[in-house]
Parts: C-alpha cells; sequence; structure tokens
C-alpha cells in the first residue's frame, strides 16, 4: 500500500481509546511524513515524542523497526508493549538521546522543536550522531508564516483582544515540570530550519510547505451541515495553492553526509 493507503487503513482500525478527533485533525500530517520516510528505503526509525502513539502505530502497521523516546513513556505503556516498541524517557533539552552512534536510517522529529525551552542545535546534533551516514532527520512543525495565523493575530491587533484567551492563560501558567512542554516555546521559518540543520551537521536536501491543518474539515460530508465553515476552508486551500509558503505545516528533510 501506499503511504496514504496505509494511514487511512489505520485511521479506519483505530477504535475510540485511540482518539479518532485527534486522528482527524492530524491524518495529513502522518500522510506526508510517512510518504517523505517512503521516498527512500529504510529500516531502522526513531520517532522523536511518541505522544498518543497513533503515528508510531502507523510506522509498525508500514514494515519500520522502530525505536522512541518521550517525556512521558509510562502513560502509554500498555500501547508500546502490544506494539513492540520500546519507548525510553528523554528530555531533549537536558539529556543526550540513549543509544549508540549511527543506530538508524531515520529520524523522526514531528511537531516537536516548537516545544523545547532551550535552542534545538543540541538535540539536533544528537539526532544527527544517531543517524547512519546517508540517513535522513525528517522535522515537520507549525509554520510561523501560517496565513491563517498571520490573520488571526491582525484581527487581535485591530480589535484590541489579547494573543490568547484568558482560559489558554490560565490552563499555561498551571503547567509544572516537564508539563511545560505542552506550550509553544516559539515558531519557526523554512530558512531556519535549514539553517538549524545544516549547523547541526546535515545536508538540507528537501523542503516540503504541506497544507495539513487546512485541508481537515473540507469532507464532503460536512458541507451541508457546516456550508461557511467548509467554504471558509476551502479559500484558505486556494490561497495556499498561489502561496504555498503560507501554508500550515514546514517539512524539511536534513540526510547525515556519507554513504
Amino acid at each position: 500500500m501506499v503511504p496514504a493507503q496505509i494511514v487511512e487503513a489505520y485511521g479506519h482500525a483505530a477504535d475510540v481509546n485511540d482518539k479518532p478527533e485527534y486522528f482527524r485533525l492530524h491524518r495529513y500530517r502522518f500522510r506526508a511524513l510517512l510518504a517523505a520516510i517512503a521516498q527512500e528505503p529504510a529500516h531502522d526509525v526513531l520517532e522523536i515524542g511518541a505522544t498518543l502513539g497513533q503515528f508510531t502505530a502507523i510506522l509498525v502497521r508500514a514494515g519500520y523497526h522502530v525505536d522512541a523516546v518521550d517525556l512521558f513513556p509510562e502513560q502509554r505503556a500498555e500501547l508500546w508493549q502490544r506494539l513492540g516498541v520500546n519507548v525510553r524517557y528523554c528530555n531533549l533539552d537536558e539529556q543526550a538521546l540513549p543509544y549508540d552512534d549511527a543506530s538508524f536510517d531515520v529520524v523522526v522529529f514531528s511537531e516537536v522543536i516548537e516545544h523545547l525551552n532551550a535552542s534545538p542545535l543540541g538535540a539536533l546534533r544528537e539526532m544527527a550522531r544517531v543517524l547512519r551516514p546517508g540517513g535522513r532527520l525528517i522535522i515537520s512543525t507549525p509554520n510561523q508564516h501560517y496565513l491563517k495565523s498571520r490573520m488571526r493575530t491582525l484581527a487581535d491587533i485591530l480589535l484590541g483582544r489579547p494573543f490568547e484567551s484568558f482560559k489558554e492563560f490560565q490552563r499555561s501558567m498551571r503547567l509544572v515540570g516537564p508539563q511545560r512542554y505542552y506550550n509553544h516555546s516559539r515558531l519557526y521559518t523554512m530558512a531556519e530550519l535549514c539553517w538549524l540543520l545544516e549547523e547541526s551537521g546535515l545536508q538540507a536536501t528537501q523542503t516540503r510547505y504541506v497544507d495539513a491543518w487546512e485541508r481537515v474539515g473540507v469532507e464532503a460530508r460536512r458541507l451541508l451541515r457546516h456550508p461557511f465553515r467548509v467554504a471558509a476552508k476551502a479559500a484558505l486551500i486556494g490561497l495556499g495553492l498561489c502561496m504555498p509558503q503560507a501554508r500550515s505545516m514546514l517539512l524539511a528533510v536534513g540526510r547525515k553526509p556519507g554513504t
């Protein structure tokens, strides 16, 4: 099966405990990541930040041998056992990755870099270390230039509103310890991602602007129930076709020199 079919097959098979709403919101991100991995042969994959385990399960379904690190591996211990995936604790801001040099063909670093408190260069150099020569680091992160976010910020300025709701402010202030990583530290541009890859000793070999979030909710079955919302989303997709650099997600691939 092609990557999109593997992702959708997982979505149809997932039960209610696998949070289907999360899958609906992230399915196009999963598709883009799996397609990037599948462009070249690979066997051993390290996932940085396994979170709910949905993409971890998709990687296993696609036939990869998967290891992972996470801040809260104990929360999904039963799933890791069922998948046969060894998930270790690691705080990238403070610790080296618990793997030997040249252990993996691919490292997946998806929707994590924006949560780090420290400069990501140390973590990226660790990922480069555990890659085999010729191996790839695949990063995805929200686009700082996402048109919808820029429009919302402009509206907040014009209407004199705060950039985050009071409810979100309260939630953020109550987070402690590793929970603080639930917040975004900063967003990146594609030029910044490529610079980070080069600084960490990798060659930026591929960049893509992906409409991962715009496509959520534009399904035909929603048209009668939410016509204006679907129309607004469709318009955003259309603008993304004209201005790809304003799409919602950045995807960059860095290759470790050597063969």
